[in-house]
């Protein structure tokens, strides 16, 4: 079983990133801070699949990707990955109303893919913009 996972806000995740998984501050260059604009950018694209009619063995099946992002830094440690799908799409708002570079944009409540769990509230994932064509 894994360990617990800290819960934090997106827009704290480069004070965060500055430690390493025992609490110590990463070692960079002189001394310098972690900047994740600077580490490589990777993508991955995971599939949410849903059965329509679950009690129907012949029920068809929608699968739709989601986008997640992670940013690869290295300290004198080596190379460490972090996920910055959220914190990605803090950093570009605002421009043509994408969320990020790569032309992905939230839902913004304008498909019920996101209802699942959390007692009805929805939740966001990114959509590349091509599959809402």
């Amino acid at each position: 079983m894994t360990p617990p996972c800290l819960v934090f806000d997106a827009s704290d995740l480069p004070r965060h990133v500055q430690a390493d998984l025992k609490g110590k501050k990463r070692k960079l260059e002189r001394g310098a801070d972690v900047d994740l604009s600077e580490c490589t950018l990777r993508a991955m694209a995971q599939f949410r699949c849903t059965v329509k009619n679950p009690d129907r063995r012949d029920s068809p099946i929608g699968c739709w990707p989601i986008m997640r992002f992670f940013r690869q830094c290295q300290d004198k440690k080596g190379i460490f990955t972090v996920e910055t799908t959220a914190w990605e799409g803090l950093n570009a708002r605002g421009k043509n109303g994408y969320a990020n570079s790569s032309g992905l944009r939230s839902t913004d409540g304008r498909q019920d893919h996101g209802r699942h769990g959390n007692d009805g509230q929805r939740t966001y994932h990114e959509w590349p913009e091509l599959w809402e064509k």
